[in-house]
């Protein structure tokens, strides 16, 4: 563990306080698409700067920035100085509140340390290559269920288990067929060149591209966050077909799975997201959980 990052971690936490948690998020996209490509392109030192330093470190690693941002928000509600503790899209330097920022900065060092200390000992390999998840996904889910019972609020604000009607209905078709275009370029691509040249960086790639396009929701479009989605459909494309050499296979798998985290992230949206105490990311939950389901039937 890096004390250097240590520290840094508390400068994330409050730079992503200070421009707002989606804002982070949308930033940790653009430096993930630039670090894959860069891998792709062979620029191997550069992508690990991009892409675990920047991208998944302490600038704006989720676990870090956007988790510090969450807990910030949650705090100015609080604190009075705002009346939506859920509002992730607002930069939390326009309430002239230092504290605020303050409070971002200790919860980016939290999630620094709960990775290091907790997941990277335990779901990352150490145990069984099967016992793997999403380093960042799990820390900025257990981080906002300890803002939510830090900063007041009850657990479970929704009576609805999921979305009703229409809005099911369009999750399931986003599901399958973000999950569908994002397996079968994979595919398409490897009819033309080696595995190799992707370089272990799609689903980097994939996620990075679905973040930046929040910016659209933070514009004020209704943008459908996907981030959930594709990542899970890329891993599982990538490590199924890696484990069973079948393409077909592959992709009718990454449909599956990419559909259920989208489920998932719904499920958790109506049940305990749907306030605004505080905002509890239901693609961080469906991230952590599918990737665990992911490992434990394709290892990689």
């Amino acid at each position: 563990m890096s004390i250097i990052n240590l520290i840094a971690a508390f400068g994330g936490g409050a730079f992503a306080a200070s421009i707002g948690a989606l804002p982070a998020f949308i930033m940790t996209g653009v430096f993930a698409v630039v670090g894959a490509v860069a891998g792709m392109c062979g620029a191997g030192d550069a992508s690990n700067i991009l892409v675990n330093y920047f991208a998944f470190g302490s600038f704006f690693g989720p676990h870090i920035a956007f988790a510090g941002g969450v807990a910030a928000a949650a705090y100015a509600k609080k604190k009075g100085v705002s009346e939506n503790g859920a509002d992730i899209a607002t930069a939390c330097a326009g309430f002239n509140a230092p504290d605020v920022l303050i409070v971002g900065g200790v919860f980016g060092v939290i999630g620094f340390l709960f990775k290091e200390l907790v997941v990277m000992n335990l779901f990352a390999g150490t145990i069984s290559p099967r016992l793997v998840t999403d380093a960042p996904g799990i820390t900025v889910f257990c981080s906002a269920i300890l803002v939510r019972l830090v900063f007041g609020g009850k657990l479970r604000t929704g009576d609805k288990v999921a979305s009703q009607g229409g809005a099911f209905g369009n999750t399931i078709v986003i599901g399958i067929c973000y999950s569908l275009v994002v397996a079968g370029v994979y595919f398409a691509g490897l009819e033309v060149v080696p595995i190799e040249t992707f370089g272990g960086l799609y689903h980097v790639l994939i996620f990075g591209m679905a973040a930046v396009g929040l910016i659209f929701a933070e514009i004020g479009q209704p943008f459908f966050g996907c981030h959930h989605i594709v990542i899970i459909a890329a891993e599982t494309a990538v490590q199924c077909y890696n484990n069973t050499g079948n393409v077909w296979m592959a992709l009718i798998m990454a449909i599956i799975f990419g559909t259920i985290s989208a489920v998932i992230c719904d499920v958790e949206t109506n049940l305990i997201n749907s306030g605004t105490d505080s905002h509890i990311d239901g693609p961080a939950c469906a991230i952590f959980i599918m990737t665990f389901v992911v490992n434990a039937c394709f290892p990689a």
